[in-house]
């Protein structure tokens, strides 16, 4: 970590106190909820300790006299997260957090953020390291403000209990593996603390869960949807596109929200069509790289 304040130029500085690095870089986070939602969900996950991490937290934020510029962390065994970071202050990232990684001796699998930033860092990544670093998925940011009326399949909406956990951590599981995700070091704990959270709606028919969305609370007035997913046998009939429009709804008009957004495959057609007809609109693009060491 380094010391000292209000410098003359944008310097990077780090800590592996989220306490720390929330009160340096909250209002810049909240500034852009949406854009920013994931970076600030981090600070929450981090202050309660179920994150699901391999190995502890780490932040940076690029501080000026103004505050913080730009923001990033880094919770193993997931992907270094940035926010947009100016151009000029890529490659130091890149060198503090190799820093940070030689120490601990985690490796860090891939950088995810907006586009134009992920891309920067992945190039520096390769610049300093001599990995290579592949584009794992393009992603589409969406924003709803207002539900569309969607149709109506067989079945019902409810909140996930626990006694759906054990089905639920197979479905987080299988999610994850479809997207090429880390599924966490204990998928359970994730999917035991969505469920007591009540963020976890399926979508049931003759009382049998056939589709499955999280939800977390808002912040900054944003409710971030996902994971969405449902059982290759179970597609195709509407479920999830209800149990999405439904939880959206509810976190309009009844959870504090005044927008809702989640994440999509940009090469996936069907379900940047389904998110569509509920009112989601595409409103960013964001990249995950993924860095592999090179062959010797």
């Amino acid at each position: 970590m380094t010391a000292g304040r209000q410098p003359s130029h944008p310097a990077w500085r780090d800590t592996a106190d989220v306490e720390e690095y929330a009160a340096a870089v909250l209002p810049f986070l909240e500034a852009e909820p949406c854009s920013r939602n994931v970076p600030r969900w981090i600070i929450e996950l981090a202050r309660r300790g179920v994150g699901g991490w391999t190995a502890p937290a780490h932040f940076w934020w690029l501080e000026t006299r103004q505050g913080a510029r730009a923001g990033a962390s880094w919770t193993p065994p997931y992907d270094l997260i940035v926010t947009d970071v100016p151009a000029a202050s890529v490659a130091s990232l890149v060198e503090s957090v190799r820093a940070v990684a030689q120490g601990s001796g985690d490796r860090v699998a891939g950088v995810t953020g907006p586009r134009p930033v992920s891309e920067a860092v992945a190039a520096a990544w390769r610049e300093q390291t001599g990995d290579t670093a592949t584009l794992h998925m393009a992603q589409l940011m969406h924003e709803l403000r207002a539900v569309a009326d969607v149709p109506r399949p067989p079945g019902m909406r409810r909140r996930a209990t626990g006694d759906d956990l054990e089905l639920l951590t197979q479905w987080l599981v299988a999610f994850a593996a479809e997207a090429g995700l880390p599924s966490g070091a204990d998928p359970r704990a994730t999917m035991r603390t969505l469920i007591a959270d009540g963020g976890c709606h399926v979508w049931t028919v003759r009382d049998e869960p056939v589709s499955m969305t999280g939800r977390r609370e808002p912040i900054g007035g944003v409710a971030r949807v996902g994971p969405v997913y449902t059982p290759p046998e179970h597609r195709g009939r509407g479920y999830a596109r209800r149990l999405v429009a439904e939880a959206s709804r509810e976190a309009l008009e009844t959870g504090g929200a005044q927008r809702c957004m989640l994440f999509t495959d940009v090469a996936n057609p069907v379900s940047n069509a389904i998110y569509r007809q509920i009112g989601y609109r595409p409103v960013e693009e964001h990249a995950e790289y993924s860095f592999e060491p090179a062959r010797a």
